[in-house]
């Protein structure tokens, strides 16, 4: 399926949506506040989400079903996260066995300074279901875009959107360019070392057992496999290698040897861009992948970066240790108000230190 995969936004004022991961609740608890009726199929104002509607929560299937039937109808638009590229690519995740038949699926991780296990509380994808969920996530862009704003998953980075071709299908396409990369890289033997390397560790699935020295190729071909892969770059961020003073992270299931990149350190356009992605914190005191000083500000150097990923896919952690009060939530973002909207909390809050045009 041919996909053009840099595709306007409608106009007018509209409600933007963080990742959602699975939490069907959230959800429809979150579209209630928006005004969105979506058993007779009416908006306030059109719907964005910012991508990895699926993985870890309760009901993926359930979400994906239900943002459909609003794209379907005219109602919502959406680009395509990362989780959404890996199950595409069939590629194994933690939190996505709902879709591989491989329920149930057991986590074992670090939360909070502790390690916790359980199983992911989530409903499996039937055949019939599979199928129509991969159709859909494979029919959506990279970006959308008009005069004033910009949404995509996880960076905007404009040698990765120029380099996008106009019309793809963004596993199909991302295989290629990541064919590509690894003939180069194996030509050079990094492919060969990385292999010896993960074979050495427990491909760094293993949190209580972190290599004893750093997986320098595995680093090497992981960093190169991202900048390169305009797809990947885009839906997921570009990375670099650890400094000598910094130490791995167990996430995601396997241990991290680059950290995130901050690129919205140095986006310097008009346009406001809006990307989920990055696990940000509702609380001024924790720190987060995003880093602002307060967790309602706006990002960069024009002050007209905003992360709406507030964190609501660790719920399934929350849960197995019986909370019941989450920290992480599921945000929207009215737009071009600038205000925030939560499903588990009341009224609106306003975004701070906005210094865009």
């Amino acid at each position: 399926m041919q996909t053009r995969l840099r595709q306007p936004l409608p106009p007018g004022p509209l409600d933007i949506i963080g990742d959602v991961h699975g939490e069907l609740g959230a959800l429809k608890r979150l579209l209630s506040k928006l005004g969105v009726d979506w058993i007779n199929m009416s908006v306030e104002r059109p719907l964005v989400f910012v991508g990895d509607l699926i993985d870890r929560g309760p009901d993926s299937p359930g979400v994906v079903a239900l943002v459909r039937s609003l794209r379907d109808a005219g109602l919502a638009w959406c680009v395509a996260g990362n989780h959404e590229l890996n199950l595409l690519a069939h590629e194994l995740k933690q939190g996505n066995g709902w879709a591989r038949d491989q329920m149930p699926e057991r986590f074992r991780l670090p939360f909070e300074g502790r390690m916790i296990e359980g199983i992911f509380d989530s409903v499996a994808a039937s055949n019939e279901q599979r199928t129509e969920i991969l159709e859909f996530i494979s029919d959506l862009p990279v970006v959308l875009e008009r005069e004033d704003l910009r949404v995509v998953h996880a960076c905007w980075w404009s040698d990765a959107v120029a380099a996008l071709p106009e019309y793809g299908e963004i596993s199909e396409l991302s295989e290629r360019i990541q064919r590509q990369i690894d003939g180069e890289l194996t030509s050079q033997g990094w492919i060969e070392k990385r292999e010896k390397e993960l074979s050495a560790c427990a491909r760094l699935k293993d949190p209580d057992a972190p290599p004893q020295t750093p997986p320098h190729a595995h680093v090497h071909v992981t960093e190169r496999r991202q900048r390169l892969n305009p797809i990947r770059a885009l839906t997921s961020g570009l990375e670099r290698p650890l400094m000598e003073h910094e130490q791995a992270d167990f996430k995601g299931g396997k241990w991290r040897y680059l950290r995130r990149l901050a690129w919205w350190e140095h986006y310097e356009q008009n346009p406001a861009v809006v990307v989920g992605h990055y696990w940000r914190s509702r609380s001024a005191v924790q720190d987060d992948n995003w880093a602002t000083e307060r967790p309602t500000d706006w990002a960069g150097p024009r002050g007209n970066v905003f992360c709406l990923d507030y964190s609501v896919g660790l719920r399934f952690a929350e849960r197995s240790v019986g909370r019941s009060e989450f920290r992480g939530g599921l945000a929207a973002m009215r737009w071009p108000e600038r205000l925030l909207v939560f499903d588990d909390r009341e009224g609106f809050i306003e975004t701070t230190r906005w210094a865009g045009c």
